[in-house]
């Protein structure tokens, strides 16, 4: 395989991953929107979800500039 079609697999795959990442935090977050709301104290546990999959998504889209940088390189 081509460095520049595995290159876009990785790509596809890193899309993929912060799709994912997006839920799961859309998930957390309206949980704790929902406490915001209704005045409540949020649950730990939603805050610390929250955080990570931040963390995950800003991590994945670091990886996918650079890759995008890299294909580019090549055309």
């Amino acid at each position: 395989m081509s460095v520049k079609s595995e290159l876009a697999e990785r790509l596809r795959e890193i899309e993929l991953d912060m799709r994912e990442l997006e839920a799961k935090r859309s998930r957390s977050q309206g949980a704790l929107l929902e406490a915001l709301i209704s005045h409540q104290e949020p649950d730990a546990t939603e805050i610390k979800y929250f955080r990570q999959y931040s963390a995950e998504i800003d991590a994945k889209r670091e990886e996918l500039i650079e890759l995008t940088k890299q294909i580019e390189e090549l055309l």
